[in-house]
């Protein structure tokens, strides 16, 4: 650890941190008008006249560096409310311009203009915000290069196709922004134009793609005087309603709900957001899978108020939002308090949050805070009596308060440093987890070489119980820009360690070296556009006790041609035997596995044709040991019917043949006894989705997913301490059928800014037992013959937004 410690150091000290500065940037000079202009997408109002353009754009892609074959214009002007941009976008061929309708937020097959506007200049943090010309919008937030579109905005915009291609006014409020309360402003910003029918992107600003970071290069909007930040307040009140229907019972539920969201800019720099009353009953449903793995099955968080403005608290990676109103603490402990004659009659799977509140946003020094807050209610299950039909409820999960506190300082060169702690706290079980750390990142002057690390402590204190404490550290370093690249990383995870009371990680008890080479090319040679190559040496091990795990070689590739097809393939070698710590599920047991070879490749085409088309296809084998094989095999065909309905199909289909995993374990005599299983597994996943646009603010989207998966066992073994396997008489039925088959079809429609209608039709099935079907025409039908769930919903949101309420008087 002193070793560790001391290498950091030495690493550290190399990195001075000098004046930020870049190549040559652009500036451009906004203009003040008194009367804004009609947002109408046309460009002929003498506002526009005689104001400075940002012209002479360069290519991002397919050659970086080059000057762009299609001629752009853009002009900004500014009142006392907002700032407007014009950008006139020429194309010799109008009709021709691809104007593929989509969902707000969401870019299809389309020309796009997208603005880039980082208000404090700092090369970190941006506001995006994208119009096509079929009139979409996207936005997103910006935070070290990561998009995040899950943050809304309200703004104004129009577009207009001409003979001569297209043109749009966007106009973006001063209380869509952050920026600070300074008499003269200086904006970093950069327009980037993609014209898709050439697959040809542009920037006013050039980026470079062998060099990290593209919101730091962008250029300089100077000429913004004696704007004021506005008060940022906003309302968001709901009201939906439920109507949900078990097939096992004759009556229909009917639910009504309502609550707010709330969003006050407490100054320039910081903004509160708070949910009261929150409702995700229209949220997208789970892709339920067959977990027959020792780690948890991580899911994609779809509630937005969990994913608008978070980026601070992904510092650490221990903040993870499936824990808030996820599953109670106790659910799987019901059967431990059943008594005579007693049934789980019901058992919620999801706790319900009382409210949720955070604070975050940066200020003009680069200091970002981030402090987050939810609170859960009691959650009840019910048991029982068959005999005297009595029941009484047992406590799941009692109230609890979810906390995060991030502080994140932005250095130069795209530096920073962050600290961090999350707590979850029961006060009536006197349990508290806390989660504390620190995360880093420096780079040279140049940004060619880079330094990241963390290291984090967890805590767990219960009544009755003995202090839980772990630590984690990381350190990465390597070289960053270029053609050629490379790092290492080292990561030691210790075997008490544990953030999964507010985040998430799948195991413990690990230390980890890898060391990466790449070589990434994007000028075009020849038929090809772009090659990317990355090979890794991976040594794994146990932290307690220090025992080899194993020793993996990685490798993927990928090449881009001009034809706009891309082609890949990936793989690992692990020439040694390795020892899996996780399956066995008995701390201090281990399954010794042979050497193997796993293979795969895939090929995308071209997404500007009505009809694309993925295909992926893998193998793998073990080598020595044990005959396990694996087949994956994928396609996803996609058919774009006019620029307002599309449809596509996924089918996935996976198979392993001698797959050596957990079934059980047990005391005799005082000795732990260990199964495993040699089993068949599969599953089958059909999905089908479609998108009906009808404008660029009203759509229909449907997706329906069927996921079939079953586990056959064919023997059963006793494992050993060396991790080998004997025989037993070890017998029981442990084959598996699952089922899962969702429906969600939405009807959306944004009939004011900020504001929607929502329409949403729900099924869902899930059916487990021990008889596993052969054919899928018989299983789908006893997968209908078991209990669906249905539910129709209606919810309305609307905007309110305090700035337009007082200029109306």
């Amino acid at each position: 650890m002193k070793r560790v410690l001391l290498l950091t150091c030495l690493i550290t000290s190399l990195f001075v941190l000098p004046a930020y500065s870049l190549t040559l940037k652009k500036e451009l000079t906004a203009v003040r008008v008194i009367n804004k202009p009609e947002i109408d997408g046309h460009l002929t109002d003498d506002v526009w006249k005689g104001v400075p353009i940002a012209g002479d754009f360069i290519q991002y892609e397919p050659s970086n560096g080059k000057p762009s074959n299609f001629k752009t214009e853009a002009k900004f002007i500014y009142t006392d409310h907002s700032i407007i941009v014009g950008v006139m976008m020429y194309d010799n061929n109008s009709d021709g311009i691809l104007k593929e309708l989509s969902k707000r937020d969401e870019l299809n097959n389309t020309d796009f203009l997208s603005l880039l506007i980082d208000p404090f200049n700092n090369g970190l943090d941006a506001f995006e915000f994208i119009v096509t010309p079929a009139g979409v919008q996207w936005d997103a937030k910006v935070v070290k290069g990561n998009e995040d579109s899950s943050w809304d905005a309200v703004w104004n915009s129009a577009v207009m196709i001409n003979e001569n291609g297209w043109s749009a006014e966007i106009e973006i409020p001063y209380s869509a922004l952050r920026f600070p309360a300074k008499e003269i402003q200086e904006w970093g910003m950069n327009i980037v134009r993609n014209i898709q029918s050439v697959r040809e992107k542009v920037t006013w600003n050039f980026i470079d793609k062998e060099e990290s970071g593209w919101v730091s290069q962008s250029g300089v909007l100077k000429g913004i005087e004696n704007v004021n930040p506005p008060v940022r307040l906003s309302f968001t009140p709901y009201f939906s309603t439920y109507f949900d229907k078990s097939s096992d019972e004759s009556s229909v539920d009917v639910n009504y709900r309502g609550g707010m969201d709330l969003k006050y800019g407490i100054n320039e720099s910081y903004t509160l957001d708070m949910m009261l009353v929150p409702d995700f009953g229209q949220v997208q449903s789970d892709d339920e899978i067959l977990n027959l793995s020792p780690f948890e099955v991580k899911f994609d968080e779809n509630r937005q108020f969990f994913t608008e403005a978070t980026e601070l608290f992904n510092r650490g990676e221990i903040f993870y939002s499936r824990r808030i109103g996820g599953r109670p603490f106790h659910m799987d402990d019901l059967e431990d308090q059943l008594k005579e004659n007693e049934d789980i009659t019901e058992n919620p799977i999801e706790t319900k949050i009382i409210n949720a509140t955070k604070i975050s946003g940066r200020n003009t020094k680069g200091l970002g805070i981030g402090v987050f807050n939810a609170m859960t209610k009691n959650t009840y299950a019910e048991l029982t009596d068959t005999l005297s039909g009595e029941s009484r409820k047992v406590k799941t999960q009692p109230f609890s308060n979810y906390n995060m506190l991030v502080f994140d300082q932005s250095l130069k060169n795209e530096s920073y440093v962050s600290l961090f702690n999350t707590n979850v706290y029961m006060p009536e079980l006197e349990y508290v987890a806390n989660v504390s750390g620190t995360e880093f990142e420096f780079r040279n002057k140049e940004r060619s070489y880079g330094l990241k690390g963390k290291g984090i402590v967890s805590s767990r204190f219960g009544k009755g119980e003995s202090d839980e404490i772990g630590h984690y550290h990381e350190l990465e370093f390597g070289r960053i820009k270029g053609k050629f690249n490379w790092d290492f990383y080292h990561r030691m995870i210790s075997d008490k360690y544990n953030p999964n009371d507010m985040g998430y990680l799948n195991r413990n008890n690990v230390i980890l070296n890898n060391l990466n080479l790449y070589y990434n090319n994007s000028e075009p040679k020849g038929s090809v556009l772009v090659r990317n190559w990355n090979i890794q040496l991976s040594h794994e091990a146990r932290y307690k006790p220090r025992r080899f795990s194993r020793f993996t070689i990685y490798y993927n590739g990928q090449m881009k041609f001009k034809s706009y097809t891309d082609v890949g393939i990936y793989g690992n070698f692990r020439p040694l035997h390795q020892y899996d710590w996780d399956e066995p599920r008995v701390d201090g047991w281990k399954l010794r596995k042979g050497s193997s070879a796993f293979a795969g490749a895939w090929i995308s085409s071209d997404y500007r044709k009505a009809l694309a088309i993925d295909v992926r296809g893998e193998y793998g084998k073990r080598l020595g040991g044990d005959n396990l094989q694996v087949f994956e095999f994928e396609i996803e065909p996609r058919y774009r019917f006019s620029d307002r309905f599309v449809m596509s199909y996924q089918l996935e289909w996976g198979r392993s043949l001698n797959d050596l995993g957990y079934v059980d374990d047990e005391e005799i005599d005082g000795r732990t006894k260990v199964y495993i299983g040699d089993r068949n597994n599969s599953y089958l996943e059909n999905k089908l989705t479609g998108s009906l646009i009808f404008n660029n603010k009203s759509s229909l989207t449907m997706k329906l997913r069927h996921y079939w998966a079953k586990a056959e066992y064919n023997s059963f073994y006793a494992l050993q301490s060396d991790g080998r396997l004997n025989a037993t008489d070890y017998n029981e039925n442990n084959d598996i059928n699952f089922n899962s088959f969702t429906i969600d079809m939405v009807y959306s429609w944004r009939f004011a800014p900020g504001s929607e209608l929502a329409i949403v039709w729900k099924n869902s099935i899930f059916n487990e037992d021990d008889k596993v079907a052969h054919r899928f025409v018989n299983n789908l039908k006893n997968t209908f013959d078991a209990t669906q769930f249905n539910s129709l919903s209606v919810k309305m949101i609307y905007y309110i937004d305090y700035m337009s309420l007082k200029r109306k008087g």
